[in-house]
């Protein structure tokens, strides 16, 4: 069975969307998906969408982390289910997914900019 947690973050935007998507961790960001933003400026379009809604203190992003048991899942349905998640609950926002390989354990992430306005 798969654990999640949420962080809320009110910086570091940058820093986890670059932690995520670290290409040693990702195959190469083979694991990766946006939603809602484009590679390469994922950051810059959560931070312009910040600043024109007048939102650029306090929360930033969310930060959730899914981990599965070792051999319990493979990299390419995490992702999938990782997906999902974000069309279903976050088509809204500004989201960058990436699934980790680099432990033992299969554990997928979704960074996603804070609600600046009601959805």
């Amino acid at each position: 069975m798969a654990v999640t947690k949420i962080k809320c973050r009110a910086s570091g935007t940058d820093k986890a969307i670059q932690y995520i998507l670290n290409g040693d961790k990702t195959r190469g960001e083979i694991l990766t998906a946006r939603l809602n933003c484009d590679p390469g400026y994922e950051y810059r379009q959560m931070k312009d969408t910040k600043e024109y809604f007048g939102k650029d203190k306090g929360r930033q992003c969310y930060h959730i982390i899914i981990s599965y048991k070792p051999g319990e899942i493979t990299p390419e349905l995490a992702l999938q289910i990782a997906e999902e998640f974000a069309r279903e609950n976050l088509s809204d926002y500004e989201v960058v997914i990436a699934v980790h390989t680099d432990k033992s354990h299969i554990h997928s992430h979704i960074v996603f900019s804070a609600p600046v306005r009601a959805v």
